[in-house]
């Protein structure tokens, strides 16, 4: 069972306490909105990059040896510059 409470304000008491609810509520929203968001990782891993075309590992090889998307090695390890692989995207969307 609710519990319910009446009281009684004048109409200027409750513009008021109505005012001040939704400053605090847009307040809160705009808070969230312009929290400073984490930056783009421009160096992707193989698995990021798969991800982010959206294809599986042995396909982004194929592209790699193809040459359809640039690689580049760190010794022994693989990666990808995001702006590399999204004109790479652009290539193969036009291409279709």
């Amino acid at each position: 069972m609710t519990t319910q409470i009446f009281t009684s304000l004048d109409s200027t008491a409750f513009r008021t306490l109505l005012a001040d609810c939704v400053t605090a509520a847009v307040k809160t929203e705009v808070a969230q909105l312009v929290q400073p968001q984490e930056p783009v990782k421009q160096i992707l891993t193989r698995k990021e990059t798969a991800e982010l075309l959206n294809i599986s590992l042995p396909t982004l090889h194929d592209y790699t040896k193809q040459g359809i998307i640039q690689a580049y090695r760190l010794g022994y390890k693989v990666r990808y510059k995001r702006e590399d692989v999204l004109q790479a995207l652009n290539a193969i969307n036009y291409k279709k």
